[in-house]
C-alpha cells in the first residue's frame, strides 16, 4: 500500500472513521487491467468489492438472443436456422472514486453483471469476507457502509429500469408502456 490511503477520496467511504478506513484499505490489493479486460463475469462467485482508482468500467447485462441466420447459395438453395448469440447491454458505467461489485457483500454472493474495462484501469480489490467480518465486529461501520451500499443498489436498479424502458420503446415502437 502507498502512504496515502487509496480509499480516502471515495465518497462511498466519506463517513468511515480514519482508523476503520485504514483497516479496510489494508485488506485490499491494488490491481491493474487493460482496456477490454473483464474484471468479473455475470453469475461468477462474488468474492471482492472493488474501488475504481483510475479508468472506467462498463457494467453489462449479458443475455442470449435467438437470431434467424440465412445462407443463400443460389436462388433455389436457401438455408435458414435459428442460432443463439450472446449480447450485452451496458447498464451503468463506473468512474474513478466509485465502488462496484456489491453482490460480494450483499445478496447471494453471485455477480449480477459483467464488469469490463472501457479503458486501462487501476483499482483496489477488497475481500468481501474481511469486510463482512469488520461489519460484524463494528456495527456502526457496517451500518455506514450498508447505507451507502443501499444507495448504490437503488441507483443501479433505477438505471436498469430506464434502460429496460428505453429498449421496450425501441423494440415495440410505442410511446407508452
Amino acid at each position: 500500500m502507498t502512504s496515502k490511503n487509496p480509499l480516502a477520496g471515495f465518497k462511498f467511504f466519506e463517513n468511515v472513521q480514519p482508523d476503520a478506513l485504514e483497516a479496510i484499505s489494508s485488506t485490499g490489493e491494488i490491481m491493474e487491467f487493460a482496456a477490454g479486460e473483464v474484471i468479473f463475469r455475470f453469475s461468477e462467485p462474488a468474492t471482492h468489492l472493488y474501488g475504481l482508482i483510475e479508468g472506467e468500467v462498463a457494467l453489462n447485462v449479458i443475455y442470449t438472443d435467438k437470431v434467424l441466420k440465412t445462407q443463400i447459395e443460389f436462388e433455389e438453395a436457401i438455408q435458414a436456422h435459428i442460432v443463439e448469440e450472446e449480447k450485452s447491454i451496458v447498464v451503468d458505467t463506473v468512474q474513478p472514486g466509485q465502488v462496484f461489485g456489491w453482490a460480494s457483500v450483499v445478496g447471494d454472493d453471485r455477480r449480477t453483471v459483467t464488469a469490463r474495462c472501457s479503458e486501462d484501469c487501476r483499482l483496489i480489490a477488497l475481500p468481501a469476507s474481511e469486510l463482512k467480518k469488520m461489519f460484524e465486529e463494528d456495527n456502526t461501520l457496517g451500518y455506514i457502509v450498508m447505507t451507502k451500499m443501499g444507495e448504490i443498489i437503488s441507483k443501479r436498479l433505477q438505471k436498469r429500469t430506464e434502460k429496460l424502458i428505453e429498449t421496450w420503446v425501441e423494440a415495440f415502437d410505442v410511446d407508452e408502456i
